[in-house]
């Protein structure tokens, strides 16, 4: 069955429900694998022990990226 968008923002949804709160979540949203919408979470860093990360979540793939800190950039002027 393909995962189309309203599918994998339901999921997006459901995601942030079921992360723990230790997990260095940068942001959660949604993007395109092949035909089909995953849902995209970005790390500040790897976890510890990666059986908190979920790979589908009611069926809609998780796709994880650790992105690193997420700073400000400084003004340009």
């Amino acid at each position: 069955m393909p995962v189309d968008l309203e599918r994998a923002r339901a999921a997006k949804r459901r995601l942030r429900e079921l992360l723990p709160d230790s997990l260095p979540v940068k942001g959660i949203g949604i993007t395109q694998v092949g035909e089909d919408y995953a849902v995209k979470l970005n790390l500040a860093a790897a976890p510890a022990d990666d059986r908190d990360l979920p790979h589908t979540v009611d069926g809609v793939r998780v796709v994880v990226e650790v992105v690193g800190a997420i700073a400000k950039r400084p003004a340009s002027g």
